[in-house]
């Protein structure tokens, strides 16, 4: 096997959609990784002149080694290839002295980490039984907000409508409450790709989705008093899910959870219809 560098956004695209790759490992996430200072390199696996695998990898140097990391990849195009596409991938970051990755599925013996959970959404079913799939309580504060006077109104994601989120959001990390991506990250998004976010707002709770190519990920939100007591973010997200599917979104991440830390989190993915999948923990490349 051979790897090839790809370098026109379309063709990484048109791969990255055929295995509905995720957020991590598309286009704009990489575009707004090199904008706040970091190189990416992207690759295709080559298996008799087909693509096998993709993978975006982030490079950047600590302390003068030179460390590379694959998040939520590689994507396999096909399967039985997974040693081989490894293999390849290794001889191409020779340099790098640290190779890590955190594929979806277990690929690698050693762990470095815990194996993270995520809730994603199916939008490829129709509504009727997305709805379905609701906890009853989940879908129940849903009706309540549709039947009161709570609009909700999606936004243009300039940095100044993106602004009172991402204190928000820069207040809860700074109170060490999750670790998450840096509000400035979401700012580089929207510089690159300013298409891509999607901003809901309804009463004081707003939520930011970001779309990429046939896939869509939830981002960041926050729910005020206000919001909380009328399930805004339950109206939200249905609102969400019709415009997302509009758009040609076939499935949605919503994120890892943690029942543990962010109970009251886990339970409203999870009540939402969505299903939970367990990921891979970090590996050796």
């Amino acid at each position: 096997m051979e790897t090839q560098i790809i370098t026109d956004p379309k063709h990484w695209e048109g791969l990255a959609n055929l295995a509905q790759a995720p957020f991590q490992q598309r286009w704009l996430y990489g575009d707004a990784v090199q904008r706040i200072g970091r190189d990416v390199l992207r690759l295709a696996v080559m298996h008799q002149g087909e693509p096998v695998a993709i993978a975006q990898i982030m490079q950047r140097k600590i302390m003068g080694f030179e460390v590379s990391l694959t998040s939520r990849g590689p994507v396999f195009l096909q399967s039985g290839h997974s040693n081989d596409v490894l293999r390849a991938l290794r001889s191409t970051l020779k340099t790098a002295s640290l190779k890590l990755m955190s594929p979806d599925t277990r690929l690698r013996r050693f762990s470095l980490s815990s194996k993270p959970q995520i809730c994603e959404l199916d939008l490829s079913l129709d509504l009727h039984d997305l709805r379905a799939a609701q906890h009853p309580k989940w879908r129940n504060a849903l009706k309540k907000a549709e039947a009161s006077r709570l609009k909700v109104a999606q936004i243009t994601a300039t940095p100044v409508a993106l602004a009172p989120l991402l204190q928000a959001e820069k207040d809860r990390q700074s109170h060490g409450r999750y670790r998450g991506l840096p509000p400035e990250f979401t700012l580089a998004i929207q510089d690159v790709a300013p298409k891509s976010l999607l901003l809901f707002n309804a009463s004081d709770a707003q939520m930011l989705f970001i779309r990429h190519g046939n896939t869509a990920s939830y981002h960041m939100g926050h729910n005020g008093p206000e919001g909380r007591q009328v399930n805004a973010h339950n109206l939200i997200l249905w609102n969400a899910i019709k415009r997302l599917q509009k758009l040609g979104v076939t499935r949605l991440d919503l994120g890892t959870i943690d029942p543990k830390r962010a109970h009251n989190l886990a339970r409203f993915k999870q009540r939402c219809g969505a299903q939970t999948r367990q990921l891979s923990p970090a590996q050796l490349l």
